[in-house]
């Protein structure tokens, strides 16, 4: 009998390998950040519209004539206190085709004793405001006239 060696070849050791990496975390990284900035500038020109359209309302004449009357006014300061300042908002709207135009204008302005909400509404015609109505109410309901001297 005849023995055949048996050739027991000697695997050598394998190598340690690092798993491959998963660039899924990069990808996602780099997704979501350009998302928050695409959302970032939208929000920022939604921003600069609407602060200047608040800006645009706060310096037309029946906001401005509008308030300089609130704070001049004896019985609404006697109401809600001197001095009385403007609301950072503004709400209704105001047209202007040249020399023509409408306001309805809604705002609030406070003391250090209560506050009121201004409504204004005028027309203007060839370059000149006409107000309807120009007048505060106060917390408790009272309405103050703002067009009688």
């Amino acid at each position: 009998m005849s023995q055949s060696p048996v050739s027991d070849p000697i695997q050598p050791p394998h190598a340690y390998t690092e798993p491959k990496k998963s660039n899924t975390g990069c990808i996602l990284l780099g997704v979501g950040g350009g998302c928050l900035i695409v959302l970032l500038v939208c929000g920022g020109l939604i921003g600069t519209g609407v602060f200047g359209v608040f800006a645009m309302i706060k310096s037309s004449e029946p906001y401005t004539e509008s308030l300089s009357r609130a704070q001049s006014n004896v019985e609404l300061q006697s109401v809600i206190g001197d001095p009385i300042e403007a609301s950072a908002l503004v709400q209704g709207n105001i047209n202007l085709n040249n020399d023509d135009g409408e306001a309805d204008l809604n705002y609030s302005v406070s003391g250090p004793n209560g506050s009121a909400t201004v409504h204004v509404i005028g027309t203007k015609a060839d370059g000149s405001w006409d107000y309807s109505r120009m007048d505060a109410t106060t917390a408790d309901g009272t309405t103050i006239d703002l067009l009688v001297d």
